[in-house]
């Protein structure tokens, strides 16, 4: 049985070992992760509830294993008596005792291994809480997290503390053991060869001959230690059980503890999200403003430039207008000299025709008519001069119209000279040539007026582009205005909204602290109360027993008074049933002359001691009201106390008056039945 124990203790130990060293390895990869990765705060408060989880586990596991080893202590303790029972007698043989030795040696060196393993794995638990409390440190967080974080690492660090305590008073344990197996080893006499000889000669005694080689004593012996180890054994289960209802409870904290912890970071964990959803979302929105101002910016800029470019379009074109108004201007002068000349040369006309009128005969008609051909020719040329400074003054399609014109006429001269045959050929191939010529002209005032069109169409479109761009620029500068303003708008509104919350929570604190006081007040009010119900119903109990007890002895009283009367009342019926000489009275006067003296000292005490108790039993009753009377009148001051207290009161003061009416019930009994007895008395 203690080899199977000793062999349980090493494999869980073992089986805890190896555990603790993976999640060593974990943890130490856990908070390299943790140190290496920095931004997500819910991340890291996840990563380090889980290393510290670790670490409450394998403070459990290493506080499971201390208690193993505790029971294994027990087991070394009781080997460690039988060693030294078996060294202390003589009758046992060296074989025994070498058996006891090696197996004391052999639990205690086991028992040594297991602390110094134990020892290893407390400091790489204390260098993992180091670590995680450098890495709360260096980030520098003081959320709720990371507060109950840093208090789970207090508790840690305390059960740590206790677990190093009991780890050093386990190895002092094994010291001594150590201590007790070298003094047995200088007090013995016996060496090494005697315990070779024991082990070479497979000289391992069986069970038989052990009982053979056993004395009485040594059996009473046995069977006292086995009792002891039974004891030890009994008292081990009930540590065992204690230890397991010890760790469900732990784990069922555990539980809890996660649980809340869960609940927590699930909380904390939204409200980032929260916060986080709406950074994103207002940094969108920023984005998205940013970006159509900018948009707005490079419009507006390209507009500017447009508009720059045009207006110095516009410049250019009102210089042409103004060189074309200046040589229309001009035109428009030389229109009117030109008219004032032909009506200067007409009225030189009409004067050279008066004067030819006048003149005499002696020129020739020839000379005369070739002077108005000539000046004929003249006017015609200055009419001509007039109509092209007219066609100057118009338009290009006037032009086209009055080329065209002459075209027409150009080609009714030409068949009218083709037709008649006095004009020669060479007129002729002249008249072609001003043909042609005209044509080309009159095709570049086309495609010059056609130009001109189709330019002034084309500034029309593009002014009017330019305007619809501007107005879309200032359309959409309007709606980014109006966004700018409404997001400025929700801004305040939250702002407002978190202060008016802000003031709520105040509010609401302020309260909380008022009800606080007033359930504080309360409870002292109940108190209070208790205390006076206590002290009263001790006081009504009390009185209560002072008349059960006053009625018990007026009860005696009253008996002891009957059986008087009744003895009293023998001698006297006998004189009744003795005829008397003497003439009859009336009542009173012939019994008083019929009783002695002695009944009539009798009567009137027995009747002053009946007056005693009534008088008595009616203070009592004065007592109880004026009791009854003060319980009312408290009960009115205290009417203006709180509603709590108000129906503590009510129900007590119920008690109150089932009790008077009760004791006033007693009391009205009590005096009926004294009546009565002095009724049948007399």
């Amino acid at each position: 049985m203690n080899a199977d124990t000793a062999n349980g203790a090493t494999t869980s130990t073992e089986g805890v070992n190896t555990n603790e060293v993976e999640v060593e390895s974990n943890t130490v990869d856990s908070l390299e992760v943790l140190s290496s990765s920095g931004g997500n705060v819910m991340h890291e408060v996840g990563r380090i509830g889980e290393i510290l989880t670790r670490l409450e586990l394998d403070l459990a596991c290493i506080s499971e294993k201390l208690v193993n080893l505790d029971l294994f202590v027990m087991h070394v303790e009781t080997r460690e008596s039988d060693f030294e029972a078996f060294a202390s007698e003589k009758e046992g043989t060296s074989n025994d005792i070498v058996e006891k030795a090696i197996e004391f040696d052999l639990l205690s060196g086991v028992l040594d291994s297991e602390v110094t393993e134990l020892s290893g794995l407390l400091s790489s638990v204390a260098t993992e809480i180091d670590n995680v409390r450098k890495v709360i440190s260096s980030r520098g967080y003081a959320d709720e997290a990371f507060i109950l974080i840093e208090e789970k690492l207090y508790d840690s660090e305390k059960s740590l503390k206790q677990l190093q305590d009991h780890l050093l008073e386990l190895r002092a344990q094994c010291t001594n053991f150590h201590g007790i197996m070298l003094t047995s080893q200088g007090d013995r006499d016996w060496q090494d060869g005697e315990a070779a000889d024991y082990f070479n000669s497979d000289a391992l005694l069986t069970p038989k001959t052990k009982i053979k080689m056993q004395t009485v004593e040594q059996q009473r012996h046995i069977l006292r230690m086995l009792e002891k180890s039974l004891a030890r054994e009994l008292d081990l289960e009930k540590k065992l059980t204690e230890s397991r209802q010890v760790e469900e409870e732990l784990e069922v904290r555990l539980q809890q503890e996660a649980f809340c912890m869960e609940e927590e970071i699930e909380d904390a964990s939204q409200r980032l999200f929260e916060g986080e959803n709406a950074a994103e979302v207002l940094l969108g929105i920023s984005k998205s403003l940013l970006g159509r101002l900018q948009m707005t910016h490079f419009n507006l800029n390209g507009t500017v430039q447009k508009e720059s470019y045009l207006q110095s379009k516009l410049q250019e074109m009102e210089e042409h207008l103004k060189a074309k108004d200046n040589l229309l201007g001009k035109s428009e002068s030389t229109s009117k000299e030109l008219g004032d000349k032909v009506k200067s040369l007409e009225k030189r006309l009409e004067d050279s025709e008066f004067q030819l009128s006048n003149t005499t005969s002696a020129r020739n008609s020839q000379e005369i008519e070739s002077k108005i051909l000539e000046m004929e020719d003249i006017i015609n040329t200055l009419k001509e001069k007039n109509s092209e400074a007219e066609r100057r003054i118009d338009t290009a399609e006037t032009e086209c119209k009055i080329l065209k014109e002459a075209n027409v006429e150009l080609d009714k001269e030409l068949n009218f000279l083709k037709s008649s045959s006095s004009i020669t050929s060479e007129r002729i191939i002249v008249l072609e040539k001003q043909l042609r010529n005209s044509e080309l002209q009159l095709q570049h005032a086309v495609a010059s007026a056609e130009a001109s069109q189709e330019k002034q169409i084309m500034l029309n479109s593009t002014i009017k582009d330019m305007e619809d761009l501007i107005e879309d620029l200032k359309s959409k500068v309007s709606k980014a205005e109006s966004l700018m303003e409404s997001a400025e708008d929700k801004c305040i509104i939250l702002s407002e909204s978190n202060s008016d919350l802000n003031e709520e929570l105040t509010f609401v604190r302020g309260r909380l602290a008022c009800l606080e006081s007033s359930l504080r007040q309360a409870e002292e009010m109940k108190k209070a109360t208790a205390r006076d119900i206590n002290f009263r119903s001790k006081l009504i109990t009390d009185l209560i027993l002072q008349l059960a007890l006053e009625r018990e002895r007026l009860e005696k009283q009253i008996a002891l008074l009957i059986m008087e009367n009744k003895a009293q009342k023998k001698p006297f019926q006998q004189k009744d049933k003795v005829p008397s000489p003497a003439p009859e009275s009336d009542g009173k006067d012939t019994r008083e002359s019929m009783l002695p003296k002695a009944e009539l000292s009798a009567v009137t005490s027995l009747n002053k001691c009946k007056e005693e108790k009534f008088s008595s039993i009616t203070n009592v009753e004065e007592n109880v009201y004026g009791d009854f009377m003060s319980i009312k009148s408290k009960e009115t001051d205290s009417s203006t106390r709180l509603d709590a207290s108000r129906d503590i009161d009510a129900r007590q003061l119920s008690w109150k008056y089932v009790l008077a009416a009760v004791l006033v019930f007693l009391i009205s009994a009590v005096v009926t039945f004294l009546v009565q007895n002095q009724s049948i008395q007399l």
